[in-house]
Protein backbone atom coordinates (compact mmCIF):
# COMPACT_ATOMS: atom_id res chain seq x y z
CA UNK A 1 0.00 0.00 0.00
CA UNK A 2 1.28 3.20 -0.79
CA UNK A 3 -1.11 5.85 -0.42
CA UNK A 4 -4.42 5.29 2.20
CA UNK A 5 -6.77 7.62 1.84
CA UNK A 6 -8.56 8.09 5.53
CA UNK A 7 -11.63 8.93 5.94
CA UNK A 8 -12.81 11.38 9.28
CA UNK A 9 -16.02 11.19 11.08
CA UNK A 10 -17.16 13.90 13.23
CA UNK A 11 -20.27 11.79 14.79
CA UNK A 12 -17.70 9.45 15.97
CA UNK A 13 -15.96 9.86 19.37
CA UNK A 14 -12.78 7.70 18.50
CA UNK A 15 -11.24 8.53 15.22
CA UNK A 16 -10.82 4.18 14.55
CA UNK A 17 -10.01 4.99 10.72
CA UNK A 18 -7.51 7.48 12.09
CA UNK A 19 -5.82 5.25 14.13
CA UNK A 20 -6.12 2.39 12.06
CA UNK A 21 -4.56 4.08 8.99
CA UNK A 22 -1.40 5.31 11.17
CA UNK A 23 -1.06 1.60 12.07
CA UNK A 24 -1.10 0.53 8.42
CA UNK A 25 1.18 3.23 7.10
CA UNK A 26 4.10 2.69 9.75
CA UNK A 27 3.79 -0.85 9.16
CA UNK A 28 3.59 -0.68 5.05
CA UNK A 29 5.11 2.87 4.52
CA UNK A 30 2.20 4.34 2.53
CA UNK A 31 1.61 8.09 2.74
CA UNK A 32 -2.01 9.29 4.34
CA UNK A 33 -4.12 11.70 3.11
CA UNK A 34 -6.61 12.63 5.75
CA UNK A 35 -9.62 14.03 4.50
CA UNK A 36 -12.92 15.66 6.64
CA UNK A 37 -16.38 17.22 4.91
CA UNK A 38 -18.40 19.62 5.97
CA UNK A 39 -21.84 20.64 4.63
CA UNK A 40 -24.74 22.85 5.41
CA UNK A 41 -27.89 24.58 4.07
CA UNK A 42 -27.35 28.39 3.61
CA UNK A 43 -30.89 28.72 2.42
CA UNK A 44 -31.22 30.93 5.61
CA UNK A 45 -28.47 33.22 5.11
CA UNK A 46 -29.27 36.35 2.41
CA UNK A 47 -28.41 35.11 -1.26
CA UNK A 48 -25.87 37.82 -1.49
CA UNK A 49 -22.46 35.53 -2.54
CA UNK A 50 -19.86 37.25 -0.33
CA UNK A 51 -22.17 36.52 3.02
CA UNK A 52 -22.64 32.41 1.40
CA UNK A 53 -18.82 32.70 0.47
CA UNK A 54 -17.99 33.83 3.98
CA UNK A 55 -20.35 31.35 5.59
CA UNK A 56 -18.58 28.52 3.61
CA UNK A 57 -15.34 29.60 4.55
CA UNK A 58 -16.03 29.40 8.21
CA UNK A 59 -17.64 26.22 8.19
CA UNK A 60 -14.40 24.59 6.08
CA UNK A 61 -11.94 26.36 8.40
CA UNK A 62 -13.79 25.45 11.73
CA UNK A 63 -13.76 21.80 10.39
CA UNK A 64 -10.00 22.13 9.47
CA UNK A 65 -9.08 23.31 12.95
CA UNK A 66 -10.86 20.27 14.44
CA UNK A 67 -8.86 18.06 11.98
CA UNK A 68 -5.36 19.15 12.98
CA UNK A 69 -6.48 18.80 16.89
CA UNK A 70 -7.23 15.17 15.89
CA UNK A 71 -4.03 14.78 13.80
CA UNK A 72 -2.37 16.74 16.84
CA UNK A 73 -3.44 14.21 19.18
CA UNK A 74 -2.03 10.90 17.21
CA UNK A 75 1.77 11.72 17.42
CA UNK A 76 2.21 10.80 13.68
CA UNK A 77 4.75 13.20 13.01
CA UNK A 78 6.91 10.59 11.57
CA UNK A 79 4.68 9.97 8.47
CA UNK A 80 3.84 11.93 5.56
CA UNK A 81 0.15 13.42 6.23
CA UNK A 82 -1.72 15.59 3.96
CA UNK A 83 -5.13 16.79 5.79
CA UNK A 84 -8.06 18.62 4.21
CA UNK A 85 -11.27 19.64 4.37
CA UNK A 86 -13.69 19.53 1.76
CA UNK A 87 -17.25 21.15 1.29
CA UNK A 88 -19.15 18.01 -0.27
CA UNK A 89 -22.72 16.65 0.88
CA UNK A 90 -22.38 13.33 -1.23
CA UNK A 91 -19.19 11.99 0.32
CA UNK A 92 -19.09 8.76 -1.29
CA UNK A 93 -19.28 10.77 -4.60
CA UNK A 94 -16.07 12.67 -3.89
CA UNK A 95 -14.45 9.59 -2.55
CA UNK A 96 -14.59 7.69 -6.28
CA UNK A 97 -14.31 10.40 -8.53
CA UNK A 98 -11.21 11.49 -6.39
CA UNK A 99 -9.70 7.46 -6.43
CA UNK A 100 -10.84 7.68 -9.87
CA UNK A 101 -7.82 10.41 -10.29
CA UNK A 102 -5.16 9.53 -7.85
CA UNK A 103 -3.56 6.57 -6.74
CA UNK A 104 -5.18 5.34 -4.15
CA UNK A 105 -4.25 2.27 -2.50
CA UNK A 106 -7.29 2.34 -0.11
CA UNK A 107 -10.32 4.21 1.21
CA UNK A 108 -10.17 3.50 5.37
CA UNK A 109 -13.45 4.31 7.06
CA UNK A 110 -15.04 3.46 10.00
CA UNK A 111 -17.87 0.84 9.38
CA UNK A 112 -21.15 1.71 9.58
CA UNK A 113 -23.07 -1.48 10.32
CA UNK A 114 -26.80 -0.71 10.02
CA UNK A 115 -29.46 0.11 6.34
CA UNK A 116 -32.92 -0.31 5.62
CA UNK A 117 -34.21 -1.17 2.01
CA UNK A 118 -34.97 2.87 1.62
CA UNK A 119 -31.74 4.29 3.18
CA UNK A 120 -28.21 3.57 1.84
CA UNK A 121 -25.52 4.48 3.96
CA UNK A 122 -22.22 5.63 2.49
CA UNK A 123 -20.24 2.48 3.48
CA UNK A 124 -22.57 0.73 1.06
CA UNK A 125 -22.24 2.88 -2.06
CA UNK A 126 -18.35 2.93 -1.20
CA UNK A 127 -18.36 -1.27 -1.64
CA UNK A 128 -20.41 -0.97 -4.87
CA UNK A 129 -19.12 2.05 -6.68
CA UNK A 130 -15.32 2.91 -5.43
CA UNK A 131 -12.76 1.76 -7.63
CA UNK A 132 -10.04 1.50 -4.56
CA UNK A 133 -10.42 -1.04 -2.09
CA UNK A 134 -12.20 0.13 0.79
CA UNK A 135 -11.49 -0.49 4.28
CA UNK A 136 -14.02 -0.34 6.88
CA UNK A 137 -12.84 -0.34 10.30
CA UNK A 138 -14.46 -2.08 13.77
CA UNK A 139 -13.83 -0.80 17.29
CA UNK A 140 -11.86 -3.48 17.61
CA UNK A 141 -7.93 -2.97 18.56
CA UNK A 142 -5.09 -5.21 16.16
CA UNK A 143 -3.84 -7.58 17.41
CA UNK A 144 -0.23 -8.84 16.02
CA UNK A 145 -1.16 -12.36 17.47
CA UNK A 146 -4.46 -12.59 15.35
CA UNK A 147 -4.44 -12.94 11.61
CA UNK A 148 -6.17 -12.05 8.37
CA UNK A 149 -8.60 -14.07 7.07
CA UNK A 150 -9.79 -13.88 3.24
CA UNK A 151 -12.97 -14.82 1.42
CA UNK A 152 -12.82 -16.46 -1.51
CA UNK A 153 -14.50 -18.63 -3.87
CA UNK A 154 -13.34 -21.64 -5.10
CA UNK A 155 -16.35 -23.00 -6.55
CA UNK A 156 -16.13 -21.18 -9.96
CA UNK A 157 -13.32 -21.57 -12.81
CA UNK A 158 -14.42 -18.47 -14.44
CA UNK A 159 -11.16 -16.20 -15.45
CA UNK A 160 -12.97 -13.32 -13.71
CA UNK A 161 -13.58 -15.39 -10.65
CA UNK A 162 -10.21 -16.51 -10.59
CA UNK A 163 -8.40 -12.95 -10.90
CA UNK A 164 -10.83 -11.61 -8.16
CA UNK A 165 -9.42 -14.57 -6.03
CA UNK A 166 -5.90 -14.00 -6.88
CA UNK A 167 -6.67 -9.61 -6.00
CA UNK A 168 -7.59 -10.86 -2.76
CA UNK A 169 -5.02 -13.19 -1.36
CA UNK A 170 -2.67 -10.66 -2.52
CA UNK A 171 -3.80 -8.10 -0.73
CA UNK A 172 -4.44 -10.55 2.23
CA UNK A 173 -1.35 -11.79 1.80
CA UNK A 174 0.71 -8.47 1.74
CA UNK A 175 -1.27 -6.97 4.73
CA UNK A 176 0.00 -10.48 6.82
CA UNK A 177 3.37 -9.73 5.92
CA UNK A 178 3.21 -6.26 6.53
CA UNK A 179 1.74 -7.31 10.40
CA UNK A 180 3.28 -10.10 10.63
CA UNK A 181 0.73 -12.12 11.40
CA UNK A 182 -0.83 -15.63 9.44
CA UNK A 183 -2.35 -15.62 6.68
CA UNK A 184 -6.05 -18.06 6.75
CA UNK A 185 -8.51 -18.82 3.76
CA UNK A 186 -12.85 -19.15 4.15
CA UNK A 187 -14.41 -20.62 1.49
CA UNK A 188 -18.27 -21.16 2.20
CA UNK A 189 -19.86 -24.35 0.81
CA UNK A 190 -23.50 -23.31 -0.68
CA UNK A 191 -26.45 -25.97 -0.32
CA UNK A 192 -29.39 -25.90 -1.16
CA UNK A 193 -31.80 -26.00 2.23
CA UNK A 194 -34.90 -26.52 0.03
CA UNK A 195 -33.34 -29.46 -1.85
CA UNK A 196 -31.70 -30.82 1.45
CA UNK A 197 -35.46 -30.41 3.26
CA UNK A 198 -36.99 -32.25 0.38
CA UNK A 199 -34.39 -34.87 1.06
CA UNK A 200 -33.69 -34.75 -3.08
CA UNK A 201 -29.51 -34.36 -1.26
CA UNK A 202 -27.58 -35.44 1.28
CA UNK A 203 -26.30 -32.07 2.45
CA UNK A 204 -23.47 -33.94 3.97
CA UNK A 205 -22.22 -36.12 1.56
CA UNK A 206 -22.74 -33.92 -1.14
CA UNK A 207 -20.51 -31.39 0.99
CA UNK A 208 -18.01 -33.75 1.60
CA UNK A 209 -18.07 -34.62 -2.41
CA UNK A 210 -17.32 -31.01 -3.43
CA UNK A 211 -14.59 -30.64 -0.72
CA UNK A 212 -12.72 -33.81 -1.88
CA UNK A 213 -12.86 -31.89 -5.46
CA UNK A 214 -11.22 -28.78 -4.29
CA UNK A 215 -8.09 -30.37 -3.23
CA UNK A 216 -6.45 -29.72 -6.22
CA UNK A 217 -7.27 -25.68 -5.87
CA UNK A 218 -6.24 -25.54 -2.18
CA UNK A 219 -3.01 -27.28 -2.74
CA UNK A 220 -2.18 -24.88 -5.39
CA UNK A 221 -3.19 -21.73 -3.32
CA UNK A 222 -0.93 -23.53 -0.34
CA UNK A 223 1.71 -23.70 -2.32
CA UNK A 224 1.59 -20.61 -4.30
CA UNK A 225 0.74 -18.50 -1.50
CA UNK A 226 2.80 -20.29 1.39
CA UNK A 227 -0.64 -20.77 3.54
CA UNK A 228 -0.27 -23.98 6.00
CA UNK A 229 -3.38 -26.07 4.83
CA UNK A 230 -4.74 -25.89 8.32
CA UNK A 231 -5.31 -22.42 7.99
CA UNK A 232 -7.66 -23.07 4.83
CA UNK A 233 -11.53 -23.28 6.02
CA UNK A 234 -14.32 -25.32 3.76
CA UNK A 235 -17.35 -25.09 5.45
CA UNK A 236 -21.00 -25.33 4.30
CA UNK A 237 -23.24 -23.15 4.47
CA UNK A 238 -24.24 -19.45 3.61
CA UNK A 239 -21.22 -16.95 3.25
CA UNK A 240 -23.14 -14.13 4.93
CA UNK A 241 -23.00 -16.36 8.07
CA UNK A 242 -20.37 -18.78 7.84
CA UNK A 243 -17.34 -15.94 6.69
CA UNK A 244 -18.37 -13.80 9.87
CA UNK A 245 -18.42 -17.18 12.20
CA UNK A 246 -14.84 -18.14 10.89
CA UNK A 247 -13.74 -14.96 11.66
CA UNK A 248 -14.74 -15.02 14.89
CA UNK A 249 -13.80 -18.45 15.71
CA UNK A 250 -9.98 -17.74 14.48
CA UNK A 251 -10.20 -14.18 16.23
CA UNK A 252 -9.30 -12.84 12.81
CA UNK A 253 -8.11 -8.74 12.66
CA UNK A 254 -9.51 -8.19 9.00
CA UNK A 255 -11.18 -9.84 6.53
CA UNK A 256 -10.48 -9.29 2.95
CA UNK A 257 -13.46 -10.25 0.73
CA UNK A 258 -14.28 -9.22 -3.07
CA UNK A 259 -17.25 -7.60 -4.30
CA UNK A 260 -19.06 -7.57 -7.62
CA UNK A 261 -19.89 -3.68 -7.11
CA UNK A 262 -23.62 -4.37 -8.40
CA UNK A 263 -26.01 -1.14 -8.74
CA UNK A 264 -29.24 0.28 -8.55
CA UNK A 265 -32.34 -2.54 -7.47
CA UNK A 266 -29.95 -5.39 -8.11
CA UNK A 267 -28.18 -4.35 -5.37
CA UNK A 268 -30.75 -3.62 -3.58
CA UNK A 269 -33.23 -6.79 -3.76
CA UNK A 270 -30.17 -9.08 -4.71
CA UNK A 271 -27.15 -7.72 -2.73
CA UNK A 272 -23.46 -8.34 -2.31
CA UNK A 273 -21.56 -10.87 -0.61
CA UNK A 274 -19.17 -8.23 1.23
CA UNK A 275 -22.44 -6.02 1.66
CA UNK A 276 -24.26 -9.39 3.41
CA UNK A 277 -21.33 -10.27 5.59
CA UNK A 278 -20.89 -6.81 7.19
CA UNK A 279 -24.11 -6.98 8.75
CA UNK A 280 -22.91 -9.85 10.84
CA UNK A 281 -19.06 -8.80 11.33
CA UNK A 282 -17.15 -7.96 13.62
CA UNK A 283 -13.96 -7.00 12.82
CA UNK A 284 -12.38 -5.30 10.05
CA UNK A 285 -13.26 -5.98 6.70
CA UNK A 286 -11.65 -4.89 3.46
CA UNK A 287 -13.78 -5.13 0.24
CA UNK A 288 -11.99 -5.14 -3.19
CA UNK A 289 -12.92 -5.46 -6.53
CA UNK A 290 -12.40 -7.15 -9.70
CA UNK A 291 -9.27 -5.40 -12.29
CA UNK A 292 -10.96 -2.99 -14.96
Amino acid sequence: MNNLLIIMDPKHKHQTALTRGIELARVTGADLEVVAFVHEYLDALPQDPSIQRTAKEALIEHRQQWLEQMLALTDAGDLNIQANTVWEKHIHRWISAHCQQEAISAVVKTGNRSETFLYTPTDWHLIRDCPAPVMLVAANKWNKAHPILAAVDLSSDKPVKKALNNRIIDQAWHLAKAMGTDLHLIHALHTSVVLADLEIIDPVAQAQKREESLKPKIEHLCHTWQIQPEHVHIVSGPAQKVIPSVANTIKADMLVIGTTGKTGLAARVIGNTAEKVLTHLRTDLLAVKPAE
